[in-house]
């Protein structure tokens, strides 16, 4: 089937009005002719795209297709329309079944750029036909960004012969290429970016504003290739300057060094190198007294960073026996599940790598790179001194949480065998003194409280003979006498604890089942 196209006008935000083109074909293809003279291209396919689908080289195209097969009517809409951008349109350029709206909702748009809507925004949520406004807006936006793109690189590629009255994107091309078979052999090192492969880019036929950051970014690219080629030394020292203030970024924090930055930044502009080589001597003084001025404030802030590191060891040095210690005990199985941990991950976290800086004459280093080479903190880089004080209150509760078990009355009493360790722990643990607790529990000490919770414990003389009551009850138990052996039970501890409470009132009742077992007999 051959492809139908449908024109309309498109009218911008500034009332400038603007060719445009639907074009419906069987499916998207990226050998699809496309009208060069209109502001934005609207494909409408009508078969799914498939999975390796290549985006239109252009960013003034969007392709619409379905998720599944449609079948568009012969004519659809053929009278000429006028679109407004941001508004309501005259007259839907055209309508479609609600079968047919429903695919293309379940599509997808294919674009060069990121689109602001979704083909359910197009095409869905009760729509009649299809709300191409939004995708209207984006084409015109990249036609502009594309546009300007062309401007920029015929201006910087004729300095200092003024361009074309109407920038030709294939002879721009081919002049991009030529320029790039100028460049020097040695490339330098331009922190974060990645001039010659974008130009590159360009230069075999990617559209720029899709390359490009920007326009303007555009333009250094190319007066960066210029002034390397036709003015290495000045274009080395610029180059020197840039990265420079690409690593002394001051932080959001210091407004006014801040102000300073972005200033000198824009000053320092391949652009104004290429067209006005005289203004270098300008350039090197604004460079000059920024970097001076970050000097003594990066000075200053090293400084107090360190001093409070200072104190920040020192916290981190209290919290280390408390850390010790309750790594210790949470190693206790008998103890239970052990506690604190995440506050020991981020003990270890915190006390990892945290030497102080060994470098004495920073200023003279720093009119060389823009951070310390020894501790290379940057202006947004603090001392965690508030995370610090609340890990040792976090660490310290973990370690009395392990001590309150470790204080229960079965454990004083088993320890109660003596011993001036054993002694000097108890008194530790009954008198909640966390900060001795995390001194004299050395590897023996643990050791012996790990073999002290894993004796076993034996079952008491009463509770033996519960037992043979409750086997003499029910010598077998199945899944249906589970309820009576339950009752039975029941019923002798209840008979037990009325005996106890009446055998001595003044006393709570209660019925012992195990008893721990005596420590074992010493070696001979």
């Amino acid at each position: 089937m051959a492809d139908r196209r449908l024109r309309f006008t498109v009218q911008d935000d500034q009332g400038v009005s603007h060719p445009g083109e639907l074009v419906i074909v069987r499916a998207w293809r990226p050998d699809l002719e496309l009208n060069p003279n209109v502001a934005c291209t609207i494909v409408l396919a009508q078969q799914p795209l498939a999975a390796d689908s290549p985006p239109p080289g252009a960013s003034n195209v969007v392709v619409c297709a379905p998720a599944r097969p449609v079948r568009l009517p012969a004519a659809v809409a053929e009278a000429a329309v006028a679109y407004q951008a941001g508004g309501a349109p005259a007259a839907p350029p055209l309508r479609l079944s609600r079968q047919a709206l429903a695919a293309y909702a379940g599509g997808a748009l294919l674009a060069a750029q990121p689109l602001s809507v979704g083909s359910r925004e197009v095409f869905g949520e009760g729509a009649r036909s299809p709300r191409l406004e939004p995708l209207i807006q984006d084409l015109l936006a990249a036609s502009r960004r594309a546009d300007a793109c062309w401007r920029e690189l015929d201006r910087l590629l004729s300095w200092p012969h003024p361009p074309a009255q109407a920038a030709r994107p294939e002879r721009l091309r081919a002049r991009l290429r030529e320029a790039l078979l100028r460049m020097p052999p040695t490339w330098p090192d331009l922190p974060g970016r990645d001039v010659i492969p974008r130009l590159h880019d360009i230069a075999a036929g990617a559209p720029p504003e899709t390359v490009a950051a920007s326009p303007a970014a555009l333009a250094d690219d190319v007066a960066s290739l210029r002034c390397f080629t036709e003015r290495p030394e000045a274009a080395e020292e610029l180059a020197a300057m840039r990265a420079y203030l690409e690593g002394a970024d001051p932080g959001p924090q210091l407004r006014r060094l801040l102000v300073d930055h972005a200033t000198t930044r824009q000053r320092l502009s391949f652009v104004t190198l290429l067209s006005e080589p005289h203004q270098l001597d300008g350039m090197r003084a604004a460079y000059e007294i920024f970097r001076a001025d970050y000097i003594a404030t990066y000075l200053e802030h090293h400084g107090r960073y360190w001093r409070a590191f200072a104190r920040f060891r020192i916290v981190l040095d209290e919290a280390a026996l408390t850390a010790q210690a309750l790594a210790r005990l949470n190693t206790l199985r008998a103890l239970g599940r052990p506690v604190g941990e995440p506050a020991l991950d981020a003990y270890e976290r915190l006390a990892r790598d945290r030497r102080a800086c060994g470098v004495r004459e920073l200023e003279s280093t720093l009119r060389e790179r823009p951070d310390c080479p020894d501790c290379q903190i940057t202006m947004e880089d603090g001392v965690p001194s508030e995370e610090g004080e609340e890990l040792r209150r976090r660490l310290g509760a973990a370690l009395a949480r392990q001590q309150a078990r470790l204080a229960s009355e079965a454990v004083r009493r088993i320890l109660a065998r003596g011993g001036e360790p054993i002694e000097r722990f108890l008194q530790i643990v009954q008198a909640s003194d966390l900060a001795g607790l995390a001194q004299v529990l050395d590897d023996k000490l643990l050791a012996f409280l790990r073999d002290l919770l894993a004796q076993p414990v034996s079952p008491a003389p009463l509770a033996l003979d519960l037992l043979q009551e409750l086997v003499r009850a029910h010598p077998t138990v199945s899944e249906e006498q589970v309820e009576a052996v339950t009752q039975t039970l029941r019923q002798l501890l209840s008979e037990l604890l009325t005996s106890q409470r009446v055998a001595d009132p003044s006393q709570p009742a209660a019925v012992r089942l195990a008893s721990v077992l005596p420590p074992p007999p010493p070696p001979p």
